[in-house]
């Protein structure tokens, strides 16, 4: 059925189906080989429902016990309290959303503060297939081809970021569903010459970066893809490309704006969090020894992807120059090497999620067409490649799964961490080590009042010992929980240890459970307890230090 004979669609239903006159700009690198039209989306429906339910499926049976990375755990404070994120630019957007997502379920449903991770998790479940969907469309857009749009999709959904992020609080999945309709809906609006769609992705894309700033690495698009796509390089054609810009840049920073000119307390926090990042780029600076970690993580995200992205955009710049899909995929490519200039790169896996959706057509539809071309059978190609990227997902599941089985164990104790509050003054001041964010979750749910002397980029320093007789002399009991588990031999957490362990020398203990003690002054008579906390120090620690990462060298 010819596109001129269908029925007149819809806003949603023409986001979803092709473009209603894919004839009027056409583009060389459509690959009319593997067919002149391919269906329209819902006629294509298994194609792109198999992907979305294996990925659903996937995302399920990994999902988080608890809320998830550590982040998850202060989104989910901050979206109880309507406040945004002092990173970057706030996640203002994902945080705003849950919070209208948490009152509309707690006005309907009743739902309590302790169980609003619970409706944040699952809202982001929801989304791992809407995005998968919004992938398969966006590489169908381009690659005109049902077989490179599922075998896209399938690098998406099997990759290990995709699926452990899919069933947490994070922001890494909703920020692949908005980058894809934003860039299908400019996409279209490029090829069908529609302004208004033009703007609007433009839009979707700044709004984006209320969500994860790294969408903003896809700025470039919107200033060389009307080019690439037909457009004449004219007067009206540069103002329109500077209007979208514009719009771009609009909601991009407007909502960060509006909170840091307005909210003292808000500018206060960013700022310390501006601090704490160049306390962290200190501990991890940015070398060319990151580079092994940077091509690790990068392969164990999409192994296909990176192996054949070289090929592929070699293949693609040799048969059609400078196309729409070199440029998509060379976009993506070019926000993932921007990800080299970021300590956490180095460090942290799931930040190669970024390019992901716009590498994937073109990689997707090189190899196809390269094994097509040998075996003279589009659905054999389309098997095998189906069949290697769910090999290379079963073989990371095996080796990977045993780590993050470790990391989850560790953050669902923070769920179970409330119980050991419970048996302490609702007023303490708590050392709690890694578990410090998990006192700060209880509290804000209404658990207790209890203060922190913070870890990491929180950690006072030098200032330790002063601020505790502080808070003793203020009247305020201090506690520290000197469990192994919380004080990690590895990274920023080593600094710390030798600190709580000179503790001993300057104050008494009572024991208040197997692992918590209270600090007492050192008149205090009635605290005869030793906590031992020289059992923390990384030399009395081989077993945990075996398991500290050595991917810097």
């Amino acid at each position: 059925m010819n596109q001129a004979h269908l029925p007149t669609n819809t806003p949603v239903d023409n986001l979803l189906s092709r473009p209603s006159n894919p004839t009027a700009i056409r583009p060389a690198s459509f690959h009319t080989s593997h067919a002149d039209e391919p269906p329209s989306f819902w006629r294509a429906w298994l194609w792109w429902l198999v992907p979305a339910l294996i990925g659903l499926a996937l995302v399920l049976w990994f999902v988080d016990p608890f809320i998830g990375d550590w982040d998850g755990l202060d989104y989910t404070m901050l979206s109880l309290a309507g406040y945004p994120s002092s990173m970057a630019l706030g996640r203002n957007l994902f945080i705003f959303g849950n919070y209208a997502l948490y009152e509309t379920v707690h006005r309907l449903f009743g739902v309590q503060p302790e169980s609003a991770y619970l409706v944040f998790k699952y809202a982001v479940v929801a989304q791992s297939p809407l995005a998968l969907i919004a992938g398969w469309v966006l590489a169908r857009d381009f690659t005109r081809s049902v077989y490179s749009a599922t075998l896209a999709a399938l690098f998406i959904a099997l990759s290990p970021v995709f699926v452990l992020y899919g069933g947490q609080v994070m922001t890494d999945v909703p920020s692949v569903l908005l980058l894809s309709v934003a860039l299908i809906i400019h996409y279209r609006g490029l090829q069908q010459e529609r302004i208004w769609m033009v703007m609007l992705g433009a839009a979707l894309l700044g709004l984006g970066m209320n969500l994860r700033e790294t969408i903003g690495f896809y700025g470039p698009w919107l200033v060389i893809a009307p080019f690439v796509c037909g457009w004449k390089l004219g007067r009206r054609q540069i103002v329109l490309v500077a209007l979208s810009c514009f719009l771009f840049f609009v909601c991009a920073f407007s909502w960060f704006g509006f909170w840091f000119i307005t909210d003292s307390h808000y500018r206060w926090i960013w700022f310390g969090w501006r601090e704490s990042m160049r306390q962290e780029t200190a501990r991890h600076p940015i070398t060319l020894r990151n580079l092994w970690p940077y091509l690790a993580y990068f392969f164990i995200s999409a192994p296909l992807v990176l192996l054949s992205l070289p090929l592929a955009m070699r293949s693609e710049w040799r048969l059609r120059r400078l196309s729409p899909t070199l440029l998509l995929a060379g976009t993506g490519l070019f926000a993932n090497l921007l990800l080299f200039l970021n300590y956490s790169t180095a460090i942290n896996w799931r930040y190669f999620l970024t390019g992901l959706p716009a590498m994937a057509p073109l990689c997707a539809d090189f190899l196809i067409r390269t094994l097509n071309w040998r075996v003279k059978n589009i659905r054999i190609a389309f098997g095998v490649w189906a069949t290697l990227v769910l090999g290379f997902a079963i073989v990371f599941g095996l080796v990977v799964r045993p780590a993050s089985r470790q990391f989850i164990e560790r953050r669902a104790m923070s769920k179970e961490y409330g119980q050991r509050l419970k048996t302490l003054p609702r007023d303490a001041v708590m050392l709690s080590g890694s578990q410090t964010i998990a006192v700060t979750y209880w509290k804000a749910i209404g658990a207790g009042n209890w203060k922190t002397i913070g870890t990491g980029g929180g950690w006072p320093g030098d200032n330790l010992v002063p601020l505790i007789e502080e808070h003793l002399n203020g009247g305020r009991r201090v506690f520290l929980d000197a469990d192994p588990r919380w004080w990690l031999p590895c990274g920023w957490q080593r600094d710390e240890i030798v600190p709580i362990v000179n503790l001993q020398k300057r104050f008494r203990f009572r024991r208040a459970t197997e692992t918590i003690y209270e600090l007492r002054p050192v008149d205090d008579a009635s605290a005869t307890d030793s906590p031992h906390l020289e059992s923390l120090l990384p030399e009395n620690r081989p077993e945990d230090m075996k398991k500290c990462p050595h991917l810097q060298g």
